[in-house]
């Protein structure tokens, strides 16, 4: 064990089938201990885990809950959630990020990668804070783009209406997860509000649309105008 532990090296010291089927919330463990410690997952570790992913059924969405909050308080949260993509634990535990991941390519336009533009928003907002709730609402501010997704052949792809779509989501999401509901008030807030402040940095923006965005925002504003901040990816 000390030897896999110098190597930075997850590996379980039975056999991991036998580990993950006594209690599966080691396979999520294992994707946060990645990205806690920046270590590297086994290879027979990962297809373990891979196999397993389905008695993750039988496991309280509580302590699942707990684990995905703890990857998101690491250094860099996409390890973990490019793992439990890679590995099919994503399906079970967050589907509505599983589905994310994809470019349509119509008339030679294409659009982001939504999972991949989402873990790099994650990713900055970890840089910019070390407050779970942003990396959080970082984490599901998009989670609609998957169900607004429309192509224009003059225009190209849209989004049209996804901050307040996810907004809707948002409530299902933290009743199955057993969110809290200050939390999940904060998440439909700034899930709704994400796009808001980019408008204000146009011009003929008027004093009274600044105050309506500062007023719905309310003790907020500065984590609106960080997830702002985090929101500006590279194209995928």
């Amino acid at each position: 064990g000390l030897k896999d532990l110098h190597k930075g090296l997850i590996i379980t010291p039975l056999n991991p089938d036998e580990t993950f089927s006594d209690d599966p919330l080691r396979m999520l463990r294992a994707v946060r201990f990645a990205a806690q410690l920046d270590y590297t997952i086994a290879p027979i570790t990962i297809e373990s885990i891979t196999r397993n992913v389905d008695r993750l059924q039988i496991i309280s969405w509580e302590r699942i809950r707990d684990e995905i909050i703890k990857s998101l308080k690491t250094k860099q949260p996409s390890i973990a959630f490019y793992l439990m993509k890679d590995t099919g634990l994503l399906t079970h535990v967050f589907p509505e990020l599983d589905v994310m991941s994809g470019v349509d390519v119509i008339n030679g336009m294409g659009h982001k990668d939504v999972f991949i533009h989402t873990l790099q928003v994650v990713d900055n907002a970890a840089n910019l804070t070390n407050k779970m709730d942003i990396r959080f609402a970082a984490l599901v501010h998009d989670i609609a783009k998957p169900n607004t997704k429309k192509f224009d052949k003059n225009k190209g792809w849209s989004f049209h209406g996804h901050e307040e779509i996810g907004r809707r989501m948002l409530k299902k999401v933290a009743s199955r997860m057993k969110l809290s509901n200050s939390l999940k008030d904060y998440l439909m807030l700034l899930t709704k509000l994400h796009l808001r402040p980019i408008t204000l940095a146009m011009q003929g923006i008027t004093d009274s649309a600044i105050r309506r965005v500062m007023k719905e925002a309310g003790d907020h504003i500065d984590d609106l105008m960080i997830l702002c901040r985090a929101d500006i990816t590279t194209k995928n």
